[in-house]
């Protein structure tokens, strides 16, 4: 398939209410002109929300397309159908837009994500159903004729899930956790992370996901921002069959060899140096100035600072030798008793890891606190065991469940989770997504762009730390009665056609993956071959995400994996799928070309700095002269993405201001908008005259309403003036194995290298096709080819031959650690690389 192919007949859609071009506008100009309306009826039809004066106890409902309220009585679990008119309402104000850019959705309403993607399902009769499907990183070469199979799968049920989930939520109530503590999973990719984070929605409790590859140093910034009082983790985990610790490698290191900066000031500023206050003072100040942007540090780091502050004191005269040494002494005792980090560390027995280092007063198994919960269950429901209770009806089951584990209905904008994303600073920047809107868009998302129903299967080649394992692998999957599928391993391993062979082998029909592992197979035709042993056919679409792709991958996956390989944007703040296809559509037509479309409710622009713009028109006025002066792009201008409105799954704020956040009841009591400031500063303050979210992405419209994704506006060179992404570059490259079936390009990666003439001038690092080098005629040729597509301004300087890129486990690449190489800087934390070899 070539690049710019385009798929003739659209296939015919099920359920996606976006079938032709009319729908899309329909839906636009709804969304514009009453976007309370618009996504309320969205939010009604896709989740169930509490209705408290439904009943002695309140009712679970949701309203069907026909107009009739249905659902659950929220104490027995009857069936009820109360006589609501179709226009009833379960919020008192579906968008509050008095107080930009906080804006509320569905104020007044209650709901539970937990509810929504477990218990609904059971109690609608459907426990039996294959809510996850397992598959470890271990591979048998041997099973299935010489195919391989994987050592390690299982299924589990919806109604297995339920009590599970159960499980884990009596034990953390028995722990002592509430509504609005916070919890920190830091885990491999395996089904108890899903479990203890179906455990703390059902509570109210808030949770965030920190990715298994982060270092420990990063981990326990995260959980010293969040505030956690409970980490669940793992004793270790499988990756290319390999087995590695994971408690003993960054949990416990995080909690122990790192101490909060404030908890550090606060000690110090306690213990008794027997100075005089001035020169107490001095230390005090001269410790702080030494730890500022740092959210926790080693001992040694205040140590270090207190050593600075003895050297001015001693120099002034104002201390002796003696004296330095005892205060020294004095700090360093009390930085070794300090209060404990968090409550409780719950481990996971996942690998039987020897030898692991426990800490009686901290440490507890996960299964001995679920196995207590479970006997706390079976009490409160009167049943004899487990397997009794597994046996009841579905919704005499839930019943039971209910006994002692019901969801707690909360706030439609009560904090749902957050997860961590880069920021500018070394702050951390834990992104907040809530009950009601996100739960609902991102259920809405599966069908607009996937046309997703109950009987599907996904596979979304991601982990739990990262938004994407979020809110397809979890949330979006379980809410729209799809069954999901949990990968610890590598989509490539042991070979390139692992992630063929999970398709045939659980007949998916959804498929979501980013671009590299992509990359990685077309760079080697024998890596092509092992994909094509395995039948994709049950495949019915398959989308990129995480990183900007090319027409040429795209043109890739279009032919090998599945003709509706699309493209999807979207990232952390913007909690789902924000530009996609429309399955079904032939009104925006499938082509090899790496664009995509607005959802309807998505107002994307492409804006562009102009001093000279005299102001536009923006949905959402900002009152002030602060910010740039800009204009919309032209269409085929390159310029920044923008969105000009909000939608109910976009993130509401960053982590912070957590002194004030108090809850009470299922409700966030007060006015906490988190870190407020830097919400509004960071994503919704730059354009003059407008409140418009800007990611920091360059992006380019097109005559036909697509757009077309060019990487981060911050990841730019700007040679002699002239500003370009990087990816553009590299796409450009990656054409000629478009053009050249025996090109030896395998993968390309683009940075800026400092120029005494222009500022910056691109550099090309190329991995090489398995046994193949770059010739000199390659690098000519290459260096034509980026001038004919891109211009002379964007040729390389030259062309360097590597054997690999320095790569996350998560399978991204470290474009800033090349740059770092490339100029001489600090490399930073290298704990995160898959490989770090590949720096050398």
């Amino acid at each position: 398939m070539t690049e710019g192919h385009i798929i003739e007949k659209a296939p015919q859609a099920e359920i996606n209410p976006v079938r032709t071009r009319a729908d899309w506008e329909a839906m636009r100009a709804a969304a514009l002109a009453d976007p309370g309306a618009f996504h309320g009826d969205i939010a009604v039809r896709r989740i169930h929300w509490f209705v408290a004066n439904c009943g002695p106890a309140g009712a679970w409902l949701s309203r069907d397309d026909a107009g009739a309220w249905t659902g659950w009585d929220a104490a027995t679990g009857a069936p009820v159908a109360p006589a609501l008119p179709a226009s009833f309402a379960p919020w008192t104000r579906a968008f509050d837009d008095s107080n930009p850019p906080h804006w509320r959705w569905f104020t007044g309403g209650r709901t539970n994500a937990a509810f929504n993607e477990i218990d609904r399902h059971v109690l609608a009769g459907h426990g039996a159903e294959a809510a996850l499907v397992f598959e470890g990183d271990r591979w048998d070469m041997a099973a299935d004729g010489g195919r391989g199979a994987p050592v390690d799968t299982f299924t589990v049920s919806r109604k297995r899930l339920l009590l599970e989930v159960a499980k884990c939520a009596v034990a953390l109530e028995a722990l002592g956790l509430k509504a609005g503590d916070r919890i920190a999973l830091n885990m491999p990719s395996i089904v108890p992370q899903i479990f203890w984070t179906e455990a703390a929605k059902r509570l109210g409790i808030v949770y965030t996901a920190v990715f298994g590859g982060f270092s420990d140093k990063t981990l326990s910034d995260r959980i010293a921002d969040a505030g956690a009082r409970v980490i669940v983790t793992s004793d270790g985990s499988y990756r290319n069959a390999q087995v590695a610790a994971f408690k003993t490698a960054y949990t416990d290191p995080a909690l122990d060899n790192y101490v909060p900066v404030s908890t550090a000031l606060g000690v110090l500023a306690a213990t008794d140096l027997g100075l005089a206050p001035a020169d107490a003072a001095v230390i005090n100040e001269t410790v702080a100035e030494t730890l500022a942007g740092e959210v926790t540090v080693e001992r040694s780091d205040v140590m270090r600072g207190v050593g600075r502050a003895l050297i001015k004191l001693g120099e002034a005269g104002r201390i002796t030798a003696s004296d330095a040494a005892r205060v020294r002494l004095a700090i360093a005792s009390s930085l070794v008793t300090l209060p404990p980090r968090v409550d409780t560390v719950i481990v996971v027995r996942h690998t039987a890891q020897p030898d692991i280092v426990w800490r009686a007063e901290r440490d507890r198994w996960s299964h001995e606190l679920t196995d207590a919960a479970l006997e706390t269950i079976l009490k409160a429901a009167n049943v004899a065991s487990e397997d009794a209770l597994m046996a009841l009806p579905d919704a005499d089951f839930v019943r039971a469940i209910w006994a002692s584990s019901k969801p707690l209905a909360v706030d439609a904008d009560y904090p749902l989770f957050f997860i961590y994303t880069s920021g500018s600073t070394g702050k951390p920047k834990g992104i907040v997504h809530v009950h009601g809107g996100y739960t609902a868009g991102i259920a809405h998302s599966m069908q607009v762009a996937f046309d997703a129903r109950p009987g599907d299967t996904i596979f979304v080649v991601a982990d739990p730390g990262w938004i994407t394992g979020q809110s397809y692998q979890i949330s979006a999957a379980l809410l729209s009665r799809v069954t999901t599928v949990v990968s610890e391993g590598s989509p490539v391993f042991p070979h390139a056609g692992r992630f063929a062979s999970m398709i045939e082998r659980h007949k998916i029909t959804i498929f979501k993956a980013g671009v590299t592992f992509l990359k990685s197979i077309m760079s080697d035709p024998s890596n092509l071959a092992d994909v094509q042993r395995y039948d994709m056919g049950s495949l019915r679409v398959a989308t990129f995400c995480a990183e900007p792709t090319s027409p040429s991958v795209q043109a890739f996956g279009m032919e090998h994996v599945t003709p509706q390989y699309i493209n999807s944007y979207w990232a952390t703040e913007h909690g789902g799928i924000a530009w996609t296809h429309f399955y079904g559509n032939a009104d925006f037509p499938l082509k090899a070309d790496a664009h995509a479309f607005p959802l309807p409710w998505i107002v994307g622009e492409v804006w562009v700095e102009d001093e000279n713009a005299s102001g536009e028109a923006a949905p959402f006025a900002r009152s002030g002269s602060e910010g740039v002066s800009w204009r919309r792009a032209a269409a085929g201008e390159k310029g920044e993405i923008v969105i000009a409105a909000p939608y109910p799954y976009l993130a509401r704020t960053i982590w912070g201001d957590v002194e004030n956040f108090r809850v009470e009841n299922g409700s966030v009591v007060g006015n906490w908008k988190g870190d407020a400031g830097r919400w509004e500063s960071g994503y919704w303050s730059r354009w003059q005259g407008a409140w418009a979210y800007t990611q920091g992405d360059f992006a380019i419209a097109h005559e036909d309403g697509s757009f077309s994704f060019h990487g981060r506006s911050d990841d730019v060179i700007n040679v002699s003036g002239h500003r370009m992404g990087t990816e553009e570059i590299e796409g450009a490259v990656l054409r000629d194995k478009a053009l050249d079936p025996n090109s030896p390009v395998g993968n390309v990666l683009v940075v800026g290298a400092p120029h005494r003439e222009k500022g910056l001038t691109p550099l090309a690092f190329v991995v090489p096709v398995a046994g193949r080098k770059l010739t000199e005629e390659d690098r000519q040729r290459l260096f034509n080819l980026v001038r004919t597509e891109k211009g002379a301004v964007a040729v390389p300087a030259d062309f360097i031959e590597v054997s690999q890129f320095p790569e996350t486990r998560s399978g991204k690449y470290m474009r800033r650690m090349v740059r770092a190489l490339v100029e001489g800087g600090e490399l930073g934390d290298v704990t995160t690389l898959r490989n770090p070899e590949s720096l050398t």
